[in-house]
């Protein structure tokens, strides 16, 4: 018995070796938390790069958020003809706030798009190839 739990562990261990020594789920992912230190501490084209794909997935995101809060508008009120009273007071407050609300992650979005085409620019200079 003693045996085969030898083998599972030498197995293990060598599955673990191998993944150390090709880098297999050694980068550390970045995320909203630690942005700031991943784009700190960059240095190669690499790292440019996951900055850059990382704003690319955020600007994807806040796309995706203006479009959410369309739908979820246009969901709730469809359009039914002229509304009176406080039931057009409800739909004009929400409706002016989708528009902001969209307005505001649209500007995320691009923002987020000029901060890819830096980071993009970077890893070019870093010797990155793309």
């Amino acid at each position: 018995m003693l045996r085969g739990k030898s083998s599972l562990f030498a197995l293990l261990v060598a599955c673990l070796v191998a993944a150390a020594w090709s880098g297999v789920g050694m980068a550390e992912e970045i995320t909203h938390q630690n942005v700031g230190t991943m784009a700190a501490n960059a240095k190669t084209a690499q790292d440019y790069e996951a900055l850059a794909n990382y704003y690319e997935a955020r600007a994807k995101m806040h796309k995706e958020e203006a479009e959410d809060a369309k739908a979820q508008y246009e969901a709730i009120h469809k359009p039914m003809g002229k509304r009176t009273g406080s039931d057009q007071e409800v739909i004009a407050t929400q409706e002016t706030f989708m528009k902001e609300a969209a307005a505001h992650y649209l500007e995320m979005e691009k923002h987020s798009r000029k901060l890819a085409a830096m980071y993009h620019q970077l890893a070019k200079s870093a010797g990155g190839g793309q």
